[in-house]
Parts: C-alpha cells; sequence; structure tokens
C-alpha cells in the first residue's frame, strides 16, 4: 500500500507500507492492504505503521482524516511528527497538540466577539438609516 500525509502545507510523506494502525473516532483499526475501502475522522493520536523493509515507524498526528482507497491510504491533518521514540511522540501530542488547540479556541472566540461586534454595528446603522437621521 502507499501511505501518503498531507498537511495543509505540503506533503508530509510519502512511502510504500504494509500496514498501518490507528485511532480514529469510532475505535482504533489497522488497515491491510486488501481491506476494504475506508475513511473515518481521527483525535490526536500515535499510529504505527509497517514499512515494505519491515520497519515500524511511529507518527503522531493532530486530527485529521484517513481515508484508504484501493491500495493507497491517504491522511489529511493539521500536523504530523514522525519519531522514533513514542515517549517524544506522547509528548508531543499532550504539549504542542493542545497547545495548538488552545490557541484555535481563542481565535474562535476572538473571531465570534467581532462578529457580534459588526453585527451590531450594522444594526445600528440600519436603525439610524431607518428614520432619515444620521
Amino acid at each position: 500500500m502507499k501511505l501518503r500525509v498531507f498537511t495543509p502545507v505540503q506533503t508530509f510523506l510519502e512511502t510504500e507500507i504494509s500496514k498501518i494502525d490507528f485511532e480514529a473516532l469510532d475505535g482504533f483499526f489497522t488497515l491491510l492492504p486488501k481491506h476494504v475501502d475506508f475513511a473515518s475522522a481521527m483525535p490526536p493520536n500515535i499510529l504505527h505503521f509497517k514499512t515494505l523493509d519491515g520497519q515500524t515507524k511511529y507518527m503522531a498526528c493532530n486530527r485529521g482524516i484517513v481515508v484508504k482507497k484501493g491500495d493507497e491510504v491517504s491522511l489529511s491533518v493539521h500536523k504530523a511528527v514522525l519519531s522514533d521514540s513514542l515517549q517524544s511522540l506522547s509528548r508531543t501530542i499532550e504539549v504542542e497538540f493542545k497547545q495548538d488547540d488552545e490557541e484555535r479556541k481563542e481565535v474562535n472566540t476572538v473571531m465570534a466577539r467581532l462578529e457580534a461586534g459588526l453585527s451590531r454595528g450594522f444594526m445600528k446603522l440600519k436603525g439610524d438609516g431607518a428614520d432619515g437621521s444620521l
């Protein structure tokens, strides 16, 4: 099978594999070459895959989508990190990925406030213009 990992800015990884294990929102899965086509969302997790020469590789992913179609497995993730150390990948998920999620939540909160303020401003303009006074 061919594994392709995409982030918003690049093709992070492209390699031949014999199997991949990961957690999806609906359970834990192992995909093998003859596995039925599959699609699911992934939470932040550490997945591992076996290369054709039998090496096991580990990768931390910050939520995304996994799609298996034919002999290709594609992951579209926000962020990915490869490492030989499971401990460092666990730390990456606990620290970096959670920090990214907190920053995203803060940005969403600020954006919601801006949208609400903009809406109120438009409502005031609409109200002021409706009675003919400016």
